[in-house]
């Protein structure tokens, strides 16, 4: 971070994916000169780290995010350069900080603005459980994190930014489990006050294990043993992809099937880049069945455009048929549908 510099935000423009574009090296006078520094290296970021570069950019004009001085600062004239970190001096000015905000910004309740925290004090490492949540909540998320941080498999991220820290572990199960929660009850009370439609071969399952996860009542956690034991009493394995969803059960699965064949470790999850759309454990709830609606006008289009080459136009004929399928035979399937036509009820 002491490298970043002035205009550091970037956007993909195919994905639209947020980047973040830094140098290598860990001080930011790395290299003798500044024509030799090496050329940026772009990471993918969420949108609060795009957010906090603006306010940065917004407090000073230096070219450095985080100088050592600021100009017209009054400080001893010094050779301008990025701060030097430290834990310490860290949690010190986030104190600093707190108590800033507090005495300028006050409520008209009278309460602070940031009230103290039951728990501690604010410390820079409770800033990894916002890693934690961006992680366990985007796809492909907990795979992302092993290969940052040069593990072969999840189940043993055991290190945090190389420091031989396993409490890492602790933030990824509570915002895992979190995460179950939060999606169990959103699915149960989508399917049985909502009366959301479900179909595909999976979807007797779907029902099955979204109705057993609806008993949680909730429970006191104090423990690491604890937050595992009941993520596994609760997570009910169900992910919703990209107008799929998935009931994963390992045996079933088409992805892990392809991995194996493909010499690939198999994973405890399912990757939907392998998904096939004859795999058992596919169900298709009404919000699936909108973004096939979304998607079908457009590869429609294509598959008629004079203009798109032969290969093309065919992949998505194919593909059109086969949401236009999956819609006729979600809304064949919905109670009382007498029958459909082009994806339509009649």
């Amino acid at each position: 971070m002491a490298n970043l510099r002035r205009g550091c935000r970037a956007e993909d423009v195919e994905s639209g994916e947020l980047l973040l574009l830094g140098h290598r090296g860990k001080g930011y006078d790395r290299n003798a000169a500044e024509t030799q520094r090496p050329p940026a290296r772009p990471w993918a970021v969420v949108s609060p780290v795009h957010q906090a570069i603006a306010l940065l950019e917004s407090l000073h004009e230096t070219d450095l995010l985080f100088p050592t001085r600021l100009p017209g600062s009054g400080q001893r004239k010094s050779r301008a350069g990025a701060r030097t970190w430290d834990t310490k001096k860290t949690n010190t000015e986030l104190k600093r900080l707190q108590d800033w905000v507090n005495s300028t910004f006050t409520p008209v309740s009278g309460t602070a603005a940031i009230p103290p925290d039951p728990v501690k004090h604010l410390h820079a490492s409770r800033f990894r459980r916002t890693l934690a949540y961006f992680i366990v909540r985007r796809p492909r998320g907990l795979i992302a994190a092993a290969l940052q941080y040069g593990h072969l498999k999840t189940k043993v991220t055991l290190n945090y930014a190389a420091n031989d820290d396993d409490s890492w572990l602790d933030d990824i199960a509570v915002e895992r489990l979190e995460m179950v929660l939060e999606q169990s009850e959103d699915d149960w009370t989508r399917l049985e006050e909502e009366h959301e439609h479900v179909s595909g071969p999976a979807a007797a399952e779907y029902r099955r294990r979204t109705a057993g996860a609806a008993a949680f009542l909730g429970r006191t956690v104090r423990a690491q043993a604890s937050v595992s034991r009941l993520l596994a009493q609760t997570d009910t394995d169900i992910h919703h992809g990209e107008a799929m969803t998935c009931v994963h059960r390992a045996e079933t699965a088409a992805c892990r099937k392809e991995k194996l064949l493909l010499g690939l470790p198999a994973d405890d999850g399912p990757d939907e880049s392998l998904c096939r759309s004859t795999c058992v454990n596919l169900a298709y709830t009404d919000r699936d069945i909108a973004e096939h609606r979304t998607r079908l006008p457009v590869l429609m289009a294509e598959a008629r455009d004079p203009m798109t080459p032969r290969p093309r136009r065919d992949r998505a004929a194919a593909q059109a048929d086969q949401i236009l399928t999956v819609i006729e035979q979600h809304e064949s399937s919905r109670p009382g549908a007498a029958h459909t036509k082009g994806g339509q009820t009649a």
